[in-house]
């Protein structure tokens, strides 16, 4: 099986234990997909939920149910994280995950994009970041696990 890697800088990790668990793996999957395809920052990426469902073993039903759900709680969800701004000050930030995302019905897929704070997170990761297999932490079920 080849090794999928996720990669998160801290600040997102410590704002991670406030999801439910459907709403991690939805960002892991999603971290996942953007590191794999590519895809432009300014651009939605897909989740389907064959994804979900071989990564996270659970059944067809069920990851429809919580993808579904997840797509409903994970707009309302905000984080905070600290920045040093260019004078060296300390800036307190509250953001949301993500700017848009959906479920498209008879599809099974969910498109999301992150929020523009987000983004840097996950992409410019030049210190303070953590990474590992997707597949060390696809059985894990406590949202302070992951």
């Amino acid at each position: 099986m080849k090794k999928e890697l996720v990669v998160k800088d801290n600040a997102l990790i410590n704002a991670s234990y406030n999801l439910d668990l459907s709403e991690q793996r939805l960002i892991l999957l999603a971290i996942l997909e953007a590191r794999q395809s590519n895809t432009p920052n300014d651009k939605d990426l897909t989740i389907h939920a064959e994804s979900y469902i071989n990564h996270f073993n659970v059944h067809r039903n069920t990851a429809y149910k919580v993808l579904k759900d997840a797509c409903k709680s994970l707009f309302d969800r905000r984080f905070s994280y600290q920045k040093l701004t260019q004078k060296g000050n300390i800036e307190n930030v509250i953001s949301r995950w993500v700017q848009r995302i959906s479920y498209v019905e008879n599809e099974a897929l969910v498109r999301i994009k992150f929020s523009d704070d987000v983004v840097p997170l996950i992409t410019n990761l030049e210190k303070h970041f953590t990474s590992y297999e997707l597949e060390q932490v696809s059985s894990l079920t406590s949202v302070y696990a992951i």
